[in-house]
């Protein structure tokens, strides 16, 4: 039995999101689920906490502003809708060259590239910086930025990824391997680095 789910076999969050629409407890609830979640996904985009919090914070205002046109019914749903609206969010964020520096600077103070996040994206044990991820991140489109850091720093997998941009989910697998791609070649990384990266997303695609 999942982890989420009570005695009954019923996962409460699904049950929070049926009840969210007449119930401020369940919305509540709903809240409390997602928040970190949400939270931490603007935090690994915009580094900048202050900025992660004001954005995590206008995520849920948008959230209850258009809950009653909100068309699902499950915590599935209800992930992928709030996960949509964050990025949209973080994206309008990034075109400020206000938020860029200060993101840049961020990136800039906190020096490597963790190995939980490097590993999986990279498929590399060679030091990275955050501040060179950043500017090659900040070099690729939109939708580039949005499918890697929704697949490395949100953990989706591809057709939660697909729902929430509004593309097929092998569009989104198509359009990953691409970024990381552009994303490897641009880092300053070895060429039998980026032999040994080359595929691995491929051979871990989900």
């Amino acid at each position: 039995m999942n982890d989420s789910q009570n005695s009954t076999g019923i996962d409460p969050v699904d049950k929070a999101v049926e009840a969210a629409r007449t119930s401020r407890e369940a919305f509540g609830q709903l809240f409390d689920h997602f928040y970190p979640l949400i939270f931490a996904y603007c935090s690994r985009r915009l580094l900048v906490r202050a900025v992660a919090e004001d954005v995590t914070s206008e995520v849920f205002l948008k959230v209850a502003a258009h809950f009653s046109g909100f068309p699902g019914s499950s915590a599935e749903d209800f992930r992928r809708w709030v996960f949509r609206i964050a990025t949209n969010e973080i994206n309008a964020q990034l075109r400020q060259s206000i938020r860029r520096r200060e993101m840049l600077e961020a990136a800039a103070r906190m020096g490597t590239v963790n190995v939980a996040v490097s590993t999986p994206l990279l498929s590399s044990e060679t030091p990275v910086d955050w501040e060179d991820v950043c500017v090659v991140l900040n070099e690729l489109s939109e939708r580039e930025q949005s499918i890697i850091s929704l697949r490395f720093f949100a953990g989706l997998k591809h057709d939660q990824i697909a729902d929430v941009l509004d593309i097929a989910s092998g569009t989104s697998r198509v359009a990953l391997t691409r970024a990381l791609d552009k994303l490897r070649d641009r880092l300053p990384l070895s060429d039998q680095t980026r032999r040994s990266a080359s595929g691995t997303e491929q051979r871990g695609h989900q």
